[in-house]
């Protein structure tokens, strides 16, 4: 019935758009990227990216091989970049390419507000003329300051602590899915960190599945007109989740919650949305902090443990490097500090599975023309992205072995090493190629404190686990394969299911403790 729908929406559209184009379109100027046309006019992209996901952008690229080219869409045309020198030149022209209009737009049909005037109050246009920040300006520096390395201390030892207890308190040998048991670790440990003891799934842990359905079928929901019909189950589940944060914040729960969050509810009620539209705009706010972590921390670990020699190695460092045991021999500390400062191979390990599973597709609205790298016209309107997968796996950038694991690719940069070559071509990668943050002024605001739940995570699990087989079966399914045909908004989930039975190391009578010194 969706796919019936769409497929009329869209037939529908191309028409609209091919009179518009006729009526009113611009002729395309030489000094734009190269055009590339769709079999289908108007719609041919469109239905490739709905069908083919990720995959899609990586199809078109390997067909021209240029280092930014246009797709247009409908009516209007989107530019693709797929070259790191260009992406640092988008980002920046951080004054006429623009990614808050775009998300925006994004979050209402994402969470849906019910007040119309909301999103022009977060618009906030007339900021402009009276010569302020927008709301947007305030909010991204407000979240960018209080998520800083030096501001997050309080939350990060909150959920430390809390995820502390909940290694100690996991039963010798119990056999669970990797990535569930991961995901349901952070949904509680960072929601009691960020929104405090009386957390939406705390006071109503049957959310937590409803959150999670609504997330599995985002993209349903916000590319339909009528999701309550067309994308029922994800709408419904977000309905419930938001009547759960609405009850959060109308009994004053936020209080007990972060800096961060009592900060979006202060900026929120000051440019005057209603409590409803408050509590909907926090399904964005959940969206970001709790899916991707965990998708990424079961890629790392589904890594580390598919390896046993790689295993030995990361034990090792870890047991050298970041492990303190007391005198009594019954406390454990494991110190996020030095698992960041001191353990160079589970960081490159960290940041090549977010390069081979974390797609990010930068995007931009062209607010007036641009010339980009003083060579390429952008027109005004468009949409301008940079294809993440497109540079993550290209060859040229990353060595012959770009789309393989390598876990030392990033253990003498940040930005990663060209592997694969002969020892006089290594060089250090562009540092715009690594996507898995996003980059320029809109890098993932998040990304240090994600960095603390998945290392700590991935450190405790290898450090006090063996992950073996589940009783009556022979081997762990490690390395299922990727949801690549889906349109991600984030990290790529694995497509089967990984089961272990988590066995101790240790005596049981040992106290562990994840710290951040």
């Amino acid at each position: 019935m969706w796919a019936t729908q769409l497929v009329v929406a869209l037939a529908t559209a191309a028409i609209v758009a091919a009179v518009i184009s006729k009526i009113f379109g611009t002729k395309p100027d030489p000094r734009e990227p190269p055009v590339l046309h769709p079999k289908v006019p108007f719609i041919g992209h469109i239905i490739g990216l709905l069908s083919n996901g990720t995959k899609y952008y990586a199809t078109v690229s390997a067909r021209c091989k240029y280092p930014i080219f246009s797709l247009p869409m409908l009516s209007s045309r989107t530019y693709i970049v797929t070259s790191p020198t260009l992406a640092s030149h988008i980002q920046r022209a951080s004054t006429t390419l623009l990614f808050a209009p775009l998300i925006i737009g994004f979050t209402d049909r994402m969470v849906g507000f019910q007040d119309k005037t909301s999103v022009a109050k977060i618009r906030d246009l007339k900021a402009k003329e009276e010569n302020r920040p927008d709301f947007m300006d305030r909010m991204h520096d407000m979240m960018y300051f209080v998520l800083s390395p030096s501001e997050i201390n309080i939350v990060s030892a909150i959920m430390l602590e809390q995820l502390s207890n909940r290694i100690n308190a996991v039963p010798n040998e119990t056999e669970r899915e990797l990535f569930e048991w991961v995901r349901e670790q952070f949904t509680a440990v960072t929601s009691y960190a960020f929104h405090g003891p009386e957390n939406l799934f705390a006071m109503e842990p049957r959310l937590i599945e409803d959150f999670f359905i609504f997330e599995r079928g985002l993209v349903g929901l916000m590319s339909s007109p009528v999701p309550q019909l067309t994308a029922r189950k994800a709408y419904l589940a977000r309905e419930r989740v938001f009547k759960g944060l609405l009850e959060y914040m109308a009994k004053g729960r936020y209080k007990k919650g972060s800096t961060l969050v009592q900060n979006r509810y202060r900026m929120h009620s000051e440019i005057g949305l209603s409590l409803p539209d408050i509590a909907r705009s926090e399904i964005g706010m959940l969206f970001g902090l709790l899916p991707n972590a965990s998708i990424t921390t079961f890629w790392v670990l589904n890594n580390i443990f598919s390896r046993p020699q790689l295993l030995a190695e990361i034990r090792e460092e870890i047991q050298k490097n970041a492990l303190s045991i007391d005198g009594s021999g019954k406390i454990r500390t494991i110190s996020f500090e030095s698992l960041r400062s001191s353990c160079p191979l589970l960081n490159s390990v960290y940041r090549e599975s977010l390069r081979l599973n974390a797609p990010m597709t930068s995007t931009r609205l062209v607010v007036e023309d641009t010339i980009v790298a003083d060579t390429y016209l952008l027109r005004a309107n468009s949409v301008v992205q940079i294809a993440g997968d497109v540079i993550h796996k290209d060859t040229n950038v990353w060595g012959p072995d770009a789309s393989s694991f390598n876990p030392r690719r990033f253990i003498s940069s940040p930005y990663g090493t060209k592997t694969g070559v002969a020892e006089s071509e290594k060089s250090p990668v562009h540092p715009a190629a690594f996507r898995g943050f996003g980059g320029g002024s809109v890098f993932c605001p998040g990304r240090h404190f994600a960095q603390r739940e998945i290392l700590s995570l991935v450190a405790a699990v290898v450090t006090i686990f063996d992950l073996e087989p589940p009783k009556g079966e022979d081997h762990i399914p490690f390395n299922p394969p990727i949801d690549e045909t889906r349109l991600p908004l984030g990290v790529m989930k694995p497509l089967r299911e990984v089961s272990v039975r988590m066995k101790r190391r240790d005596v049981e009578d040992v106290k562990w403790v994840l710290a951040l010194t």
